[in-house]
């Protein structure tokens, strides 16, 4: 039969270590999607802008106006720039469960984050890094037009190019996945441009990204440390 003291002790080391995993886990869990986090009343909002520069690697500007229903279509949420009279550049969101038809190629599916561009400008959408450290990218653009796009597009840190690719077609996806190491303050920006048409039209192009925080070393050497002792713990109290 165990003492008391020895009890005491093995209620202390669990404890001990429930702590060190309660505070390594959360950490792992610093997942940012630019979809689900999108606002339509926000800009900023929180890590994400959504705004446009005047060429690629340029000066950034928030866009400035916002609508939940843009071109007259209840449920397409979003923020508009105001550099043309429709708007554009401009950054938006199906925020329903069906399709949004702009007609007559332009099909927003449910939940679907889209970037347009004006002439020679860039829309970008944003990511500031809340914190130093390392951040895994997985980000898809896809023409929305069913005619197909011919958009350039450009994900870059600090206005340097870490993927730059090109649409031609629908939905002629493009994809990149990748880590990069940011200093707290430092953005990561979605960017697309006209493309090789030099045209803008039927040139919506649909933004599916996540940024998430890689742990650090020493903190998986925790979090295993941490569970290995629980484990052992475990064992010792059954015998």
């Amino acid at each position: 039969m165990k003492s008391p003291a020895h009890r005491i002790t093995l209620i202390s080391t669990f404890a001990t270590l429930l702590c060190l995993v309660t505070v390594a886990l959360p950490h792992t869990a610093l997942a940012y999607d630019a979809s689900a986090d999108f606002s339509t009343s926000v800009n900023p909002n929180s890590v994400w802008s959504y705004g446009w520069s005047t060429t690629l690697g340029s000066a950034f500007s928030l866009d400035t106006s916002n609508s939940t229903a843009a071109y007259g279509l209840t449920g397409l949420g979003g923020w508009f720039s105001g550099q043309s009279a429709e708007g554009v550049p401009d950054v938006l969101r199906n925020n329903t469960a069906s399709p949004i038809l702009l007609a007559p190629f332009t099909n927003f599916q449910p939940g679907q984050l889209t970037l347009n561009m004006f002439q020679t400008t860039y829309s970008i959408v944003r990511w500031t890094a809340p914190s130093t450290g390392q951040f895994s990218i997985a980000a898809t653009f896809s023409a929305v037009s069913t005619i197909g796009g011919t958009t350039d597009v450009h994900i870059q840190t600090n206005g340097v190019s870490i993927f730059d690719s090109a649409i031609n077609g629908f939905p002629s996806p493009t994809s990149f996945t990748g880590t990069v190491s940011v200093v707290s303050g430092e953005h990561i920006d979605f960017a697309v441009g006209f493309g090789s048409n030099g045209n803008d039209h039927e040139d919506t192009t649909a933004l599916a990204a996540t940024i998430v925080a890689v742990p650090e070393p020493g903190t998986l050497a925790l979090v295993g440390a941490a569970i290995g002792g629980l484990l052992s713990l475990r064992f010792l109290k059954r015998k």
